[in-house]
């Protein structure tokens, strides 16, 4: 397995991945992430109870929640206001750095892990090396039985470890809290490895827990702003695919090991 041991190195990798840098989110798409969250929407906030509850006091407004994503994605307001997207390798490998602390903890410890993602299509294949990995380290991977409810007629299923949302043909996008909600009910959990409303539901539930944040998931860079418990995000372009993520799995495996 390849390793990367200087910062340099690993920011020169995730450039190369295309994980970090430009990205392709355009401008309209992180505002808009950031505007349907100043109102509320579920799939915006990730159904993160300390970010709505910011935005009934009033705590955020549009310059506030833009100033915390630029401040998350490393780099200044203006920069964060161009198109496309821009996130700062080296603020993406100081969080990569912070994420591998934390599962060399997790294997000296021997915790148990859950995964989830509502991003299959990019994070799969990453937790599920880190989940197969943790075991074989002695870790415990909290899985749950297939077929609870996660809303309309989706239900959780469980792929290698982590858990994903399923219609019963294909494995599916989604922000929805539920399917994390479900493994939560079902194991006492050291730790949870996940993104979008998986990773809200372990916040709700004051779980340690550490998540990939692209530059249109303000929820996470606002739940981190509001001291969210063991929260640790990590600023990555989500939408790179699973053979891509797969060595960032590896990535974070030599760093923790």
């Amino acid at each position: 397995m390849p390793t990367w041991t200087t910062r340099t190195e690993i920011a020169d990798r995730l450039l190369e991945w295309g994980l970090a840098g430009r990205v392709p989110n355009s401008l309209q798409a992180n505002l808009k992430a950031i505007r349907r969250l100043l109102e509320g929407e579920v799939f915006y906030t990730f159904g993160v109870a300390l970010v709505e509850r910011a935005l009934v006091r009033g705590d955020l407004n549009e310059a506030v929640v833009i100033q915390l994503m630029a401040a998350a994605c490393g780099c200044s307001r203006d920069d964060y206001l161009q198109d496309p997207g821009y996130i700062s390798p080296v603020a993406a490998g100081a969080g990569i750095e912070r994420m591998a602390s934390v599962l060399a903890e997790a294997v000296s410890r021997r915790w148990t892990v859950a995964f989830g993602t509502g991003h299959p299509g990019a994070m799969l294949g990453c937790y599920f090396r880190l989940a197969d990995w943790l075991a074989r380290a002695g870790c415990t991977i909290a899985r749950i039985p297939t077929g609870a409810f996660a809303g309309i007629d989706w239900f959780v299923d469980d792929v290698g470890g982590v858990a994903v949302t399923s219609d019963g043909c294909g494995i599916l996008h989604g922000h929805s809290t539920r399917p994390m909600e479900a493994v939560l009910a079902q194991a006492s959990v050291d730790l949870v490895v996940a993104d979008h409303g998986h990773a809200g539901a372990a916040v709700n539930a004051g779980v340690p827990c550490l998540s990939v944040m692209d530059t249109n998931d303000p929820a996470l860079a606002v739940a981190a702003h509001l001291a969210a418990p063991g929260l640790v995000v990590v600023p990555l372009y989500d939408n790179r695919p699973n053979r891509v993520t797969l060595q960032l799995a590896d990535l974070l495996i030599g760093l923790a090991t």
